[in-house]
């Protein structure tokens, strides 16, 4: 009977520990995603409390950054990445994940390793642009989704929206 007991017992922790395992993929798309919805946050937060000018997120299907407009002269300004460990150029593990980008319901096409361009405006009022980003492991049924309001509000979402 104590054998059973033991075996039982050996059987539920083996299965409790496979389950906190899980898929590493899927481990590290969860991740991504909460730090991506998180690191947005931090930036509209910032900006409302700053009031500083205009900021974009810039998104490549290989990462992203937060980028600042900077005036170069009278005439010509310029989309720059932040320099900030949290809101600077972040890179996404090559193979594992991947962004989309989808804009008024139509999805955007990401450069792959190009320079930096504004896809998701936000404002010193708490708007932003209102879209949907996605992040989804190639060659998997994983994905999941930011979805960005006009008010500035970031949802995490386990499908798309619809």
């Amino acid at each position: 009977m104590e054998l059973l007991v033991v075996l039982v017992l050996v059987g539920i922790v083996a299965s409790l520990a496979t389950l906190s395992i899980g898929d590493g993929a899927e481990r590290q798309l969860r991740t991504e995603t909460q730090r991506l919805a998180g690191v947005l946050r931090l930036a509209r937060d910032e900006l409302l409390i700053t009031g500083d000018a205009e900021r974009a997120l810039g998104l490549r299907r290989d990462g992203y950054s937060f980028l600042e407009l900077v005036i170069l002269d009278d005439s010509t300004r310029e989309w720059q990445p932040m320099l900030d460990q949290q809101l600077g150029p972040w890179q996404l593990e090559s193979g594992v994940i991947e962004l989309e980008y989808e804009q008024e319901g139509e999805r955007q096409a990401l450069p792959q390793t190009a320079g930096w361009e504004p896809n998701v405006r936000m404002g010193n009022t708490g708007e932003m642009t209102p879209s949907l980003i996605t992040l989804r492991v190639p060659g998997k049924p994983l994905e999941r989704h930011i979805q960005i309001s006009l008010e500035g509000t970031i949802e995490v979402l386990n499908a798309p929206p619809e």
